[in-house]
């Protein structure tokens, strides 16, 4: 998908897929190793990050071994992914995170006349 990317990464990581449509994007994890209380999502910018870290369960204490899961993906959201409209949904270990698009128009910028620039204060405008 070449408009939503994962940070760090050439391609998805295998446990993540990722749609477009013409109204909003869909991401979804495999998060199987994770309860909904051990993940957080966190979108910073253009920045979404999920995060998952396994809590102790009762009854581990004393075991010679247990394996600690963590995970941390981070995506880059295009443009028009409408920040306020981002929803999150946890369901049979599946973590589905919907974007919201936001139709992007060109803004006319207005170029000025100045006297002198940065470049050479002293200089006499043209």
């Amino acid at each position: 998908m070449a408009a939503m990317q994962a940070v760090g990464y050439h391609q998805l990581p295998p446990h993540a897929r990722v749609r477009e449509t013409d109204t909003q994007y869909l991401v979804e994890l495999d998060v199987a190793d994770f309860t909904q209380a051990e993940l957080s999502v966190e979108a910073l910018g253009p920045a979404l990050t999920i995060r998952g870290d396994q809590t102790e369960v009762p009854g581990d204490d004393g075991k010679p071994f247990r394996i600690h899961e963590r995970l941390e993906e981070s995506f880059r959201l295009p443009d028009d992914a409408d920040l306020d409209g981002i929803h999150v949904f946890y369901k049979h270990g599946v973590l589905e995170i919907r974007v919201l698009r936001i139709p992007l128009t060109p803004h006319r910028l207005r170029i000025e006349r100045r006297r002198s620039g940065l470049i050479n204060p002293d200089a006499e405008a043209v």
